[in-house]
């Protein structure tokens, strides 16, 4: 099914190796939102960042890890609805990061 309109992405920023229970919480996050039939998401890893872990840290791109936290972004897209469905799941999951939605237009060949 194709579509084009209006929709909503969430972008959420997180430390690779913040765990929820015993698995990666962005690799929970993911599952939920593909099992919830979110449209598309992609997990990008950061080279240098700092202030959504905690405060104290920075991450140097120095061809080395300079802390243990290691920057990362969660991205989804879909239609607005599904995109409110997921957002408090979200919420409950993550103690520290950050997590922001904005407007997009939508261009799927393929969309479920």
């Amino acid at each position: 099914m194709e579509f084009q309109g209006k929709g909503k992405v969430l972008r959420i920023y997180l430390n690779k190796y913040t765990h929820h229970e015993k698995e990666l919480l962005y690799d929970v996050i993911i599952k939920k939102a593909h099992a919830m039939g979110i449209a598309g998401a992609m997990v990008f890893q950061g080279t240098e960042g700092f202030g959504f872990c905690c405060l104290a840290c920075r991450t140097l791109n120095l061809g080395v890890a300079a802390s243990v936290c290691q920057p990362l972004i969660a991205e989804f897209i879909d239609k607005e609805e599904k995109i409110d469905e997921l957002l408090p799941v979200v919420k409950q999951l993550m103690k520290k990061g950050g997590i922001v939605v904005f407007d997009a237009y939508i261009d799927f060949d393929s969309f479920q």
